[in-house]
């Protein structure tokens, strides 16, 4: 069964920020909604899990209501992110209520790469940090692919030492309860190709807060985006 594009976005965006589509994939029997921004000229694919309770909302129209998709430093920049050349999929819970299961996200990967042939990002932070991490080391492991990795909550680093993908740990400097897992994170990520942590600072605790980032939108795409131009691993 063919992916269902729900909805274009009533007007294209600048076209520096290519198009955004709403796209049901077809999965284990279940369909997999995501938001996809498609860069104008696209370099990288970013696949992002989102935190919490996985449950992005989003409506065929696009919008996503729900705290996940208000909040999510992902879906606050994704247009920032297809600017840069950096084609963004917002992944969504499935149609029966799964979130951030390996088959549905590598039915994202395989769609993202028909349409475009550059090397794939899974993104994941807090409550999707360990999924994330997850699914960059079970993907098979000739295809080009990195993780970053945001405000990570990781009780057990035991699958870092699985990722041998370039990885990159980004956090808030006063996110206080998350800022302790990112030493021994660093240190499990043993048989990663590169690893790097960016610390950020300033912003508002107010609303979506430091752990999501809020009022330092700019500094976070450009520390991911600059990660990711910086270290794509090579096509096939």
């Amino acid at each position: 069964m063919a992916a269902s594009l729900s909805v274009f976005a009533p007007a294209a965006r600048a076209a520096d920020r290519g198009t955004t589509t709403v796209v049901d994939l077809p999965t284990r029997g279940a369909t997999q909604r995501i938001l996809y921004v498609r860069a104008a000229a696209p370099v990288a694919n970013l696949v992002f899990l989102p935190g919490h309770i996985g449950h992005l909302g989003i409506d065929p129209d696009g919008s996503m209501p729900t705290i996940v998709g208000r909040c999510a430093p992902l879906a606050r920049t994704r247009d920032a992110f297809a600017a840069r050349g950096i084609s963004v999929a917002l992944v969504d819970r499935t149609s029966d209520g799964q979130i951030r299961q390996l088959v549905d996200v590598r039915e994202v990967v395989r769609y993202m790469r028909t349409n475009d042939d550059v090397p794939t990002w899974i993104v994941g932070g807090s409550a999707s940090t360990v999924a994330a991490l997850t699914i960059a080391a079970e993907l098979p492991a000739d295809e080009p692919l990195g993780v970053v990795v945001f405000s990570p909550n990781v009780p057990n680093p035991a699958v870092a030492p699985r990722v041998k993908r370039p990885v990159l740990v980004v956090y808030h400097r006063d996110d206080a309860p998350y800022v302790p897992m990112v030493g021994p994170l660093m240190e499990a990520l043993t048989a990663a190709s590169v690893r790097e942590r960016i610390e950020l600072s300033g912003g508002s605790n107010e609303g979506c807060g430091h752990h999501l980032f809020t009022g330092i939108e700019g500094p976070f795409v450009e520390s991911v985006a600059g990660f990711i131009l910086k270290n794509s691993p090579p096509l096939r």
